[in-house]
């Protein structure tokens, strides 16, 4: 805790000399580790606690500082001295594997912990603290990595973003204290104090009780928003110039979103102020992580341009909103100096730029052959010409949709190879009016065999595989036309989303662009799959698959289609087929037991599919568990079944395996969630939840449950901050989910139960009448009216609400929900 020259640590409220000024005067004081014996005592009543290493004694951060939370006084501090895991002293002890002579110990007996700073800052959040400053602490001079090693873990893949300009902070120090937060900060920087008094002005008008205007007398813009930061007390906070004049529905509509992640004014997803802070709301938390606005350039604009850089490095990109929040400009203060800082600006960040950035604009997504060793893509066959683009489909009956796709697909590809397998309208004639080469072939319940078909009778370079209900969005045709110039990529991930009755889904990534090569070919009866092939013929060529920003929409899990069709009824016999010719398939497990999960009456044998397909992946190669993209679902929907039956420790040994060896999804991390929600662990709750919010706008090969990264995972805190009985924290979190998604029934239901523990039954059994006036099939609202009726005696209203709300249960196949409301209706 040493001054270190011009090296001084820096938060948000600027440079701080050492730790001993962080301290405040206090009279009964904790300090950890060398007092630790005081913590079996279980005394409380501290006015401050000194944390000066965080020890292996102390056991998880999470609990730990709950721990010493519940032991503050209102108003006290906590002072946390933290090893950061991205220091120069936690890569020694990887390369080296054990710790340096001139590492620090934690204490005479008791290592110290190295730990990641958002971990570190939603366990404090979570425990009930406000952070009111981050401040990084430099290692001391002369022992810094070579300045090569950061460029040269770039060039490798690898983006340690905080070795960006130099070595990272060797700790941090956290100055918390015990107090409530507020739903969020206004913070107003830049311009003359007439335009900061204009921009309060308009803001008074409607900003909400529990938000606050800060308005720091700083000198400069970048450190008057810092300065605020630091004594912000909302969990959201709004950066906004002096002189703009945001109005009531842009603060609505921006505040509803702002608690899952970074949103920014725009249109039409194209942010209205590039290269601006001004206009970006946020959750603090994250702010804290990514640290201050840099108060060393002489140009704002460089700094914002910077942090900018840094916050899309560490945080998924914010999301754009439709408002209009005009902000004034930044100006030049310095145009002499301007140029030069540019230059150094993006000398230290081209690194980074360099490493994320691949020639046809799409990030690599399997890139297991690139090393030493790996195999050079041979020249393009299309040299010297434009890639040919075949359409293979398969159709039967498809008048419907098959004119639309054809139409949006038509600038995308030269020729269409159309397999009909019996059609009896119009679908061979639609075909045929957009110049179709149209090939017959009998049903044989198999979908691979038509597909087959179609590869083998396609001239292209390239193969587009659609299904007559899919259909490319605009600007699709042009962007197909750039990614199959790749001379290295053997196919492309493209984004599928489902439109159904009512919404579409945030949508999946599956391989339909991919190279005709030769031995490609489509493999299973049902859910067929080409990556395979295409993954082996493509590593012999040293080519690898990719992913492409090309959305496709799917419209044909409408409910009204799904029951036309009779899907359900022709792919369990095309999932028995399947099964039957290969028994120990692990992919075929999973899908037939997803679908089963979907079925009436059918949870336990999804179940058993789902177990079998977990013991298939488990017994396999070491590999295989972080090998296979679907294997954390796999695990999700298993645990998942378990839970749904009753058995908890079951689901909670399942979800324990896959988070260690398995590749993490969002589905995944919110069953972990939900089960810590149920066993009571409101802390863990939050830290799962919060790493769903994480993915936000992401899409992936599995499947996301909808919701789970925005709505459902913002319900979820504040179902946990209810559980501490904080509803101050938990309302506005339900009031944004309830604004993103009004359809939600959970949030309904949440808050409702909120009014209850209140002792407001009236307004409670209001919030749930209100949403089933709008939702009548909404089975979990009946049960909840059917408890409140209960408790207020209505007995016979009761019954008949709740044989209704098992009706529900039963037809969505929740068996388990639909049991335990029986036995509650026969109770009473």
């Amino acid at each position: 805790m040493n001054d270190f020259g011009d090296s001084l640590p820096v938060g948000f409220q600027g440079p701080v000399k050492a730790w001993s000024g962080l301290v405040p005067a206090a009279e009964r004081v904790l300090r950890l580790p060398c007092d630790r014996s005081a913590l079996a005592a279980r005394d409380a009543g501290y006015d401050l606690i000194e944390v000066q290493a965080v020890t292996e004694s102390l056991g998880r951060i999470e609990d730990a500082l709950a721990d010493l939370a519940a032991r503050l006084v209102d108003g006290g501090t906590l002072l946390l001295d933290v090893d950061n895991v991205q220091s120069e002293r936690a890569l020694r002890l990887v390369l080296e594997g054990r710790p340096g002579s001139f590492d620090p110990a934690g204490s005479t007996d008791d290592p110290s912990q190295l730990l990641a700073l958002r971990r570190v800052v939603a366990a404090a959040t979570a425990a009930g603290l406000h952070v009111v400053d981050v401040i990084a602490v430099p290692a001391p001079p002369g022992t810094g990595v070579d300045a090569g090693f950061a460029n040269t873990l770039f060039a490798r893949g690898l983006l340690p973003i905080e070795w960006v300009g130099g070595p990272p902070p060797a700790r941090f120090w956290l100055d918390c204290r015990k107090a409530s937060a507020l739903a969020g900060s206004v913070l107003i920087a830049g311009g003359d104090a007439a335009d900061r008094q204009r921009t309060e002005r308009c803001l008074q008008e409607y900003l909400p009780s529990d938000w606050e205007i800060l308005d720091s007398a700083a000198h400069r813009e970048c450190a008057q928003w810092n300065r605020a930061v630091s004594v912000a007390r909302g969990e959201v906070v709004w950066f906004l110039r002096g002189g703009a004049e945001p109005t009531a529905d842009s603060f609505a509509t921006m505040s509803a979103r702002a608690g899952i992640g970074a949103v920014v004014p725009g249109r039409d997803g194209v942010p209205a102020s590039d290269g601006d802070l001004a206009g970006t709301m946020m959750p603090r938390a994250d702010v804290l992580f990514v640290g201050p606005l840099s108060e060393t350039v002489a140009n704002t604009r460089i700094a914002l341009e910077e942090y900018l850089m840094r916050l899309g490095a560490k945080l998924p990109a914010p999301e754009v909103v439709d408002v209009e929040l005009p902000v004034p400009p930044v100006a030049v203060e310095e145009p002499a100096s301007f140029a030069r800082e540019t230059a150094t600006l993006l000398a230290r960040w081209r690194p980074a730029t360099d490493a994320t950035t691949t020639g046809d604009g799409a990030a690599d997504v399997d890139t297991a052959d690139a090393g030493p060793g790996a195999k050079t893509a041979a020249a393009a066959p299309w040299a010297g010409r434009r890639p040919k683009v075949s359409l293979c489909m398969i159709a039967r009956d498809e008048e419907r949709f098959l004119p639309e796709c054809l139409r949006r697909a038509r600038a995308a590809v030269d020729e269409i190879v159309l397999v009909d397998t019996g059609s009896t309208d119009s679908t061979v004639a639609i075909a045929e009016s957009f110049g179709a080469k149209v090939l017959h072939e009998t049903w044989q319940d198999d979908f691979s065999a038509p597909r087959n078909t179609a590869l083998r009778a396609a001239t292209g370079d390239w193969i587009l595989v659609l299904d007559a209900d899919e259909f490319l969005l605009p600007e699709a045709p042009a962007r197909i036309r750039e990614l199959v110039e790749s001379a290295d990529v053997s196919g492309y991930h493209m984004r599928f989303t489902n439109l159904y009755t009512g919404g579409k889904t945030i949508g999946v990534m599956m391989v339909r662009l991919f190279r005709n090569l030769p031995g490609i070919a489509y493999q299973n009866v049902i859910h067929e799959q080409v990556t395979p092939s295409l993954q082996r013929e493509g590593s012999e060529r040293g080519l690898v698959l990719s992913q492409a920003d090309v959305e496709v929409e799917h419209h044909g899990y409408s409910d009204e289609i799904m029951d036309a069709r009779g899907k359900n009824e022709r792919n369990e016999r095309l999932f028995r087929k399947q099964m039957a010719a290969t028994p120990e398939d692990v992919y075929t497990h999973y899908k037939y037991g997803d679908f089963l999960r979907r079925v009436p009456g059918r949870g336990a044998d999804a179940r058993r599919l789902l177990e079998r397909c977990l013991e298939l992946i488990l017994a396999g190669p070491p590999a295989l568990p972080r090998g296979l993209p679907y294997a954390s679902e796999v695990a999700a929907l298993c645990a998942l079944e378990n839970a749904r039956c009753g058995e908890m420790a079951r689901a909670r040994e399942i979800l324990d395996i896959a988070l260690r060896r398995f590749v993490p999804t969002p589905n995944l991390f919110y069953l972990s969630a939900s089960l810590a929600l149920s066993e009571g662990r409101g802390a863990d709750a939050i830290a799962y939840y919060r790493r769903c919010l994480a993915y936000r706008g992401q899409v992936l090969v599995v499947p996301v449950q909808e919701g789970i990264t925005s709505y459902v995972a913002l319900t979820g805190i504040a179902q946990a901050w209810m559980l501490r009985k904080d509803f101050a924290r938990a309302r506005p979190l339900l009031e944004q989910a309830i604004e993103i998604h009004p359809a939600y029934e959970v949030a309904h239901l949440a808050l409702s139960n909120l009014w209850l523990q209140q002792g407001d039954v009236q307004r409670a059994l209001r919030v749930l009448t209100a949403f089933l006036a709008a939702h009548p099939d909404s089975p979990g609202t009946c049960q909840q009216i059917t408890l409140i009726l209960h408790r207020l005696g209505r007995t016979a209203e009761a019954r008949r609400l709740g044989r209704h709300a098992v009706q529900m249960l039963e037809a969505r196949a929740l068996d388990h929900e639909a049991a335990q409301m029986d036995r509650f209706l026969a109770a009473i």
